[in-house]
């Protein structure tokens, strides 16, 4: 029964836009609907500790779950909370002053690079969100707008995978002890980079990026600007000190990302007389972390009954090496949300911390993301902020998503 009510509320979540139906709707419902079942039935469940099946109380395995989930919650609530003061001072704004370029072929490049290192600090959902609005501003062409923000999407997945803070699902793995930054960055960093350069350069040959390109003025005063740069800098910095805070001390990474947003509330205390605090978290996505929150709690009740272990168990002995089965992770990763599939993985594998496992996990479930439109939160912002056709994408830009793909995927095997 447990099982049923996942596969619905995932079928739910998958298909939000058909069902014009909010995902975290399914997502709430289905956490709270399997866990309650499992205490209405007293159903039996376990908790698997070094590889013995234990069994545990009902009760103290939800609160056991909802404090793993918690961790990336708190989380995603701090580098939301960022992300929001320095859209308030314009930083991104400021973005605009990098985009001097006299070719579409050059101006491609630079917003592919931009967006590759962008979605590495401040997630590539976020990333692909910042440069949608700027390159509103900067193309007045929609159609040409169109193919800049297919290589956004792509290149900001690709970016995101390679940092344990660019992207939700390598957040998880991260979070969960299966991925150190130190080997994360060492085994994805040149996959994700070929990835992006590969997608780019086959984008750049179209003929759509041909001839001279000329960008507005930025409106912004010579202040503003200043004052933009600084935010953006300083905002950026404290993210990029999370993960080495947690390797000199040994914090938990959302004790980090706290740690990181006191400092920056206490920067802007002196620009205190142009908005309060409170204005800062009304710019939260809670629906987001709820989503997340839900998905993260409906997994865990299918891992605490043990059906992830035995499912496990059944592709361990079907497939004959796991590195097809994580290329498999990528192909459908591109269909449905990547979110549970990883949660669902972390909880049906076993491998130590940093085994190659995990790091084909990490590329699969971001980069996979970008073949098609609504397999990545990237694709699925852009498609509801620009109206993207989703036969537009899968005519125009899935095969080049598909290449750069591919191309990561076989430097990682060699």
């Amino acid at each position: 029964m447990v099982i049923l009510v996942f596969i619905l509320g995932y079928l739910f979540i998958t298909l939000e836009n058909l069902f014009s139906l909010n995902k975290v709707i399914p997502s709430i419902l289905m956490a709270v609907t399997c866990w309650s079942l499992i205490l209405l039935f007293h159903l039996p469940v376990y908790e698997l500790d070094q590889h013995l099946i234990i069994k545990k109380d009902p009760k103290h395995l939800l609160l056991f779950h909802l404090a793993k989930a918690s961790e990336i919650v708190f989380f995603l609530i701090g580098a939301m909370s960022i992300i929001a003061v320095i859209e308030k001072y314009s930083g991104f704004e400021a973005l605009r002053e990098l985009f001097y370029a006299k070719t579409k072929r050059k101006f491609l490049w630079i917003i592919s690079l931009v967006s590759f290192l962008l979605s590495a600090i401040i997630d590539n959902l976020t990333a692909s969100i910042v440069l949608i609005s700027l390159l509103r501003k900067t193309i007045s062409n929609y159609k040409e707008r169109l193919y800049y923000l297919g290589i956004v999407i792509i290149s900001a997945n690709a970016g995101g995978v390679w940092s344990p803070i660019g992207d939700i699902t390598t957040t998880m793995l991260w979070i969960s002890n299966k991925v150190t930054t130190i080997y994360l960055i060492k085994k994805i960093l040149i996959p994700s980079i070929l990835c992006m350069c590969v997608s780019t350069f086959i984008a750049s040959c179209l003929p759509i990026f041909n001839g001279s390109f000329q960008i507005k003025k930025n409106e912004l005063s010579k202040d503003h600007l200043k004052r933009g740069f600084f935010m953006l800098k300083t905002g950026l910095l404290l993210m990029l000190l999370v993960p080495i805070y947690k390797i000199i001390t040994g914090v938990p990474p959302y004790m980090g990302m706290m740690f990181s947003l006191g400092i920056l509330l206490c920067v802007v205390k002196k620009y205190k007389s142009e908005c309060s605090i409170d204005d800062f978290f009304k710019k939260l996505d809670f629906s987001s972390i709820l989503f997340f929150l839900g998905i993260l709690l409906s997994v865990s009740s299918l891992e605490s009954l043990g059906k992830l272990y035995n499912l496990s168990s059944w592709i361990n002995e079907t497939v004959s090496t796991w590195k097809i089965t994580t290329f498999i992770f990528g192909l459908i990763s591109s269909i449905i949300d990547n979110v549970p599939l990883v949660a669902a993985t972390i909880a049906m594998f076993s491998y130590p911390m940093d085994h190659d496992l995990w790091h084909f996990i990490a590329y699969v479930s971001g980069t996979g993301g970008s073949i098609f439109l609504i397999g990545s939160a990237a694709g699925v912002a852009a498609m509801g902020m620009e109206k993207i056709d989703f036969f537009w994408y899968l005519k125009k830009i899935s095969w080049i998503a598909l290449i750069g793909y591919i191309s990561g995927f076989i430097y990682l095997l060699i």
